[in-house]
């Protein structure tokens, strides 16, 4: 196994080549795997064995895997697993930038839609397009550090609403002008069940990072809904200011390539896909490491007026 840095341009992220079931096997290797987990927040698996079997084994080493709480995506046969896909007859589409293009979601956090959000992920790639279809990530520790002094006044002890909601519905849509031309199939299967097994969730808006003691800016631009007890108005404008935070931090783009596995700390990173071809096929298989506390609360319905 070999250890480098992601980026020297980044204070985040890692990259470890030739790892091998037999190494998950080492109770010493694991910890090594654990506590870099810890301190660079992803890390990219490179030359591995390109397998669920092996995924699922290595995303063990991180935590407990809990079945995602979308059961339209999960994998046949494997339970732990589930597949994003974006099919010409089928994917997601939006307009943006003056054309179509399939699989675009913007900056978020998974699960933040309920209170204990996951902690992290496996994602591995499938099948490729020709172009597009990167993920980004965004260390949302050096978000808070790059806060300016009003915004982390205005979100001392504060909470942010989150909802599960559809693309064209995000803030991050709205002010980049992003029109949906087509739902992908899971979407429309889980659009009749979406509010009531989805209620309003709030989480803190300041986390603190357990690792380093550093804090983190604690928004998902997709999700977000409103900052809790502020007026509309006012909550609308601070969100909108947040997110163009978010959109001006360095972030990492992944270029995927056959056999690549990323794993990223959920409570502490960001990501986000980039727009693909419309007539290609693109396959991500993901894993889903639970979390070991909550941190979210459910709110009524009230909680959005």
């Amino acid at each position: 196994m070999q250890v480098s840095a992601l980026s020297d341009q980044l204070g985040f992220g890692a990259v470890v080549a030739g790892l091998l079931p037999a190494d998950l096997a080492d109770p010493d290797m694991v910890t090594q795997l654990q506590q870099l987990w810890a301190e660079r927040g992803l890390i990219l698996f490179r030359d591995t064995p390109d397998t669920p079997e092996f995924q699922l084994e290595l995303s063990r080493c991180f935590g407990e895997l809990d079945r995602h709480p979308v059961r339209e995506i999960w994998v046949d046969g494997h339970a732990e697993l589930i597949s994003l896909i974006s099919r010409p007859e089928s994917g997601s589409i939006v307009a943006m930038d003056g054309r179509e293009v399939a699989g675009w979601i913007p900056w978020h956090a998974d699960t933040v839609y309920v209170p204990r959000m996951n902690r992290g992920g496996i994602l591995r790639v499938i099948r490729s397009t020709t172009w597009g279809g990167n993920t980004g990530f965004i260390d949302r520790i050096d978000a808070y550090d790059r806060l300016p002094p009003h915004l982390r006044m205005a979100l001392d002890g504060r909470e942010i609403v989150y909802r599960l909601e559809t693309l064209d519905r995000s803030i991050p849509a709205r002010k980049q002008n992003v029109r949906m031309v087509r739902f992908r199939a899971s979407t429309k299967a889980l659009s009749p069940r979406s509010q009531e097994d989805f209620p309003p969730v709030a989480h803190p808006a300041v986390r603190i990072d357990e690792a380093s003691g550093r804090k983190i800016l604690n928004l998902s631009p997709l999700f977000a809904q409103c900052v809790l007890g502020m007026p509309r108005a006012e909550s609308d404008g601070l969100l909108d200011e947040l997110v163009d935070h978010i959109d001006a931090c360095p972030a990492y783009l992944h270029s995927w390539q056959t056999g690549d596995m990323i794993l990223w700390d959920n409570w502490r990173m960001l990501h986000s896909v980039s727009g693909a071809p419309t007539d290609e096929v693109r396959i991500m298989q993901r894993t889903t490491i639970g979390g070991d506390r909550t941190t979210g609360r459910v709110l009524g319905e009230d909680a959005l007026r």
